[in-house]
């Protein structure tokens, strides 16, 4: 008869062996989940988990994963300090618009061009080519509303007129995105760390909370590869201010460090780098 051979074993959802359970090197299994568990020591002793369908991924003991899956269209990124993410993808805020010319008196060009797209642009901020040539605004064509151009002179029959609209001014610079949730006032916790090759970092910072208000500020830091420095500026707030902030160089990284003036605050930053 063939020996059975057992791992220590639990049935409950969501259990996981402790220390105290497991000997070192100990191989122990959640036989709801499939998920097997072992003790390592690296000078301290802990639990992982080494299942093929585990609750937490961390590659390299340094870069974490989410748990949960975002939403349609978004994009995994990092916080420059080891979390991934699921962020919005940035969205094109430019599009094109093509109308063959079919009559010599035609000024007026609105609605469905060429590829059936309905035009639609932000006054002041499209760009309007005839034949390739661009066309000033107020001298050779008026926009007289977001969705008509007017051409100050006629257009000639086979001619093109092409309009490069921008339908919104966000997320035309690419820069670097971070969020936070931080629950505790503990002074100066990493709200951003990029390596000190990154010389000069722009940010603009919003914190949330949920009775206390809105803060946003614009900070600029920079570092000579020893010491990091930084300038606050642009402070405004709802009702008081909710954070402050301190700089250090750490294991090759400039910092930004934020101490929260109250619990559960909510991060964001956008980031300029350069190096």
């Amino acid at each position: 008869m063939a020996t059975v051979i057992q791992f220590k074993r639990s049935s409950t959802q969501n259990a996981v062996p402790t220390v105290s359970d497991l000997s070192l090197g100990e191989i122990a299994v959640n036989t709801y989940h499939g998920r097997f568990y072992t003790e390592k020591n690296d000078g301290s002793a802990a639990i992982v988990e080494i299942g093929s369908n585990p609750k937490t991924l961390t590659i390299n003991d340094t870069v974490t994963f989410p748990t949960s899956d975002g939403t349609s269209g978004q994009l995994l990124s990092t916080n420059g300090s080891g979390t991934l993410s699921f962020t919005d993808a940035a969205s094109s805020a430019l599009t094109q618009f093509y109308y063959s010319v079919t009559s010599s008196t035609q000024t007026v060009f609105s609605g469905s061009d060429d590829n059936g797209a309905t035009l639609s642009y932000t006054a002041g901020l499209e760009g309007v080519y005839l034949n390739g040539v661009k066309l000033v605004s107020g001298s050779d064509y008026v926009t007289t509303s977001t969705s008509v151009i007017t051409l100050q002179a006629n257009a000639v029959s086979g001619d093109i007129l092409q309009i490069v609209a921008q339908t919104s001014v966000s997320n035309l610079v690419q820069g670097f995105f971070t969020t936070s949730a931080l629950t505790a006032t503990t002074a100066d916790q990493v709200l951003s760390s990029n390596a000190v090759a990154n010389k000069s970092i722009k940010y603009v910072i919003v914190a949330k909370h949920a009775s206390a208000g809105t803060h946003s500020s614009e900070v600029l830091l920079i570092n000579d590869g020893s010491n990091a420095h930084f300038v606050q500026y642009g402070d405004a707030f709802s009702a008081s201010s909710l954070f402050t902030l301190s700089s250090d160089i750490d294991s090759g990284n400039m910092r930004l460090l934020v101490t929260p003036a109250n619990t559960n605050t909510d991060f964001t930053t956008f980031q300029i780098r350069l190096t």
